[in-house]
């Protein structure tokens, strides 16, 4: 951390609007196009740089800073990125159950609860994939990202990709002939 860093870190837990202010706009844009190419959402990109002056001006008392600013920032914004990703997903995951629930389910309980069997007996055997594959099948299937990206982003092959697809792909479809078999 430079003394210019050092100076500026003690304004800001001072109070000293202006030192945060400073900071903002020189690293404001970078950190909007950072976050907007983890997000791919400009609006939520910027409302997550947003957040983390916020936290930074919110919790300016106790902040420590044993890095540079713009490492500091950086990480913070990827931070907050990734929370929001989690967040985003658990509650479109949680919709999308809901709304396939109701849209197979109609009007009949006996649908209903055999919906809900079917949907446990499939979660249930996702969880007993090993999490590498299971996070790839979720990547393809429910991000709907092709293979090769998946490679890219896990940094494995294309044929890992396929391999542990394929695995997870003939579980699933031994829990689905066991399942028809009881139904």
């Amino acid at each position: 951390m430079t003394n210019r860093e050092n100076r500026q870190l003690k304004k800001i837990k001072k109070g000293d609007k202006e030192a945060l202010e400073q900071l903002f706009h020189l690293y404001y844009a970078g950190l909007c196009n950072y976050a907007e190419s983890l997000l791919h959402k400009p609006e939520v990109a910027e409302e997550v740089v947003q957040d983390v002056f916020f936290n930074i001006w919110k919790n300016r008392a106790k902040l420590e800073l044993h890095t540079g600013w713009q490492s500091y920032l950086f990480r913070a914004v990827y931070n907050n990125a990734m929370m929001h990703i989690r967040k985003a997903k658990r509650e479109m995951s949680l919709d999308e159950q809901w709304a396939q629930q109701q849209l197979l389910a109609g009007d009949n309980p006996g649908d209903a609860m055999e919906l809900r069997d079917l949907q446990a007996a499939i979660l249930f055997t996702m969880g007993k994939l090993p999490a590498r594959t299971r996070e790839i099948f979720h990547m393809s299937r429910f991000e709907h990202m092709k293979y090769k990206e998946i490679a890219e982003k896990l940094s494995i092959s294309v044929k890992t990709v396929e391999a542990n697809m394929g695995r997870a792909l003939k579980t699933l479809r031994i829990t689905l002939e066991a399942y028809n078999k009881r139904n």
